[in-house]
């Protein structure tokens, strides 16, 4: 928790340094690091691009997106599909994570980047986190001048999108 909470206070406080980054190779580190986290899971991760690039930090964009890939795994069951996506809508590029898991409430969406909010009572630090992750993911977007926003329905998953705005 202490790490979470230093990484959530120096986004807040330092400005981070942007360059022009490939999908492809953003993409490429991010299926790397999650492939131990797949092994023995019935979920299949399909990463999409419709842009070549993307503006930003590429250790902070790739950390946004393996947690909100994270996170999407633990809300999918077997046969569990999750889309990845960089595409562009209107003048605006954006990176998505799209699961068919259990979904969420409206009550539950509007506070899941909330530090230390944990949608799921039941479970505890050891399988589902600190509530730290998706607070992280917004202050993340945020230092790219770039929105997160959530859309789901309960039985039928969730997609989170990072819009950029610049």
């Amino acid at each position: 928790i202490a790490n979470q909470l230093l990484t959530l206070a120096n986004l807040q406080n330092s400005p981070i340094t942007c360059e022009i980054l490939k999908v492809s190779e953003l993409f490429a580190s991010v299926r790397q690091t999650l492939y131990g986290r797949l092994a023995g899971k019935e979920i299949q991760v399909d990463f999409q691009s419709k842009i070549e690039t993307v503006t930003g930090d590429a250790p902070l964009l790739e950390s946004l997106l393996i947690n909100l890939i994270d996170n999407a795994i633990k809300a999918c069951g077997k046969n569990g599909h999750i889309t990845v996506l960089a595409a562009e809508e209107g003048d605006k590029k954006t990176l998505s994570v799209q699961d068919n898991g259990k979904g969420m409430t409206p009550e539950v969406l509007s506070q899941i980047t909330e530090p230390f909010y944990r949608g799921e009572r039941s479970r505890n630090r050891s399988d589902g986190g600190a509530g730290l992750g998706l607070a992280i993911c917004k202050q993340i977007a945020l230092s790219h001048a770039a929105e997160l926003s959530f859309s789901s329905s309960p039985g039928e998953g969730t997609t989170a999108k990072v819009i950029f705005t610049t």
